[in-house]
């Protein structure tokens, strides 16, 4: 999916695009998608001149845990600032490709991993939509109500599912943070 958009704003994504890429595929539990992104595209850009770089990027955003007894090693896509600043390109181009609101500038979107299950009568209301399931799938609902105008979830993988929603003004974030 391509959403028209500017130079300025076009520029500097596509380091992060990759990063994502690369979190996403390391985050939970692998899946056949998953494997088959790993073995083909990301480990074909690990080959070039960036690679190397790419490589210590993912190491340095791992977390050293315990899981059962074990040492392992996890990724928090929604404590990443990066995967966090795609997700919310991502939202803002749903957004407009449903033409639901256009041009909606990034300090209006907020996005966060889901941490808790949603309710089906809320998923019901929602509209669902897919690019390809295994890789991604999402619904979204104009809501219109204490601030909000939208709410978005998003799951990659069939394993992520990140939050989102898009203020009704610049205003509304700053009076949620109070």
């Amino acid at each position: 999916m391509t959403i028209p958009s500017c130079n300025i704003c076009n520029n500097g994504w596509a380091d992060d695009e990759a990063y994502f890429r690369n979190i996403l595929a390391l985050a939970g539990k692998p899946n056949e998608s998953r494997r088959e992104l790993w073995e083909t595209t990301i480990r074909r850009s690990f080959d070039k001149l960036d690679g190397t770089r790419r490589v210590r990027e993912l190491v340095e955003s791992m977390r050293s845990v315990e899981i059962d007894g074990l040492h392992r090693h996890k990724v928090y896509p929604g404590q990443d600032e990066r995967v966090v600043r795609v997700v919310k390109k991502v939202v803002r181009g749903l957004c407009h490709h449903h033409q639901v609101m256009s041009a909606v500038p990034e300090s209006r979107v907020w996005v966060d991993v889901m941490k808790y299950r949603i309710p089906d009568e809320f998923l019901l209301e929602m509209t669902y939509e897919h690019r390809e399931q295994d890789i991604a799938e999402y619904r979204y609902s104009v809501i219109e109500d204490h601030g909000i105008h939208s709410a978005w979830l998003i799951t990659f993988f069939e394993r992520i599912t990140f939050i989102g929603t898009i203020s009704s003004s610049d205003n509304s974030l700053i009076e949620k943070a109070d």
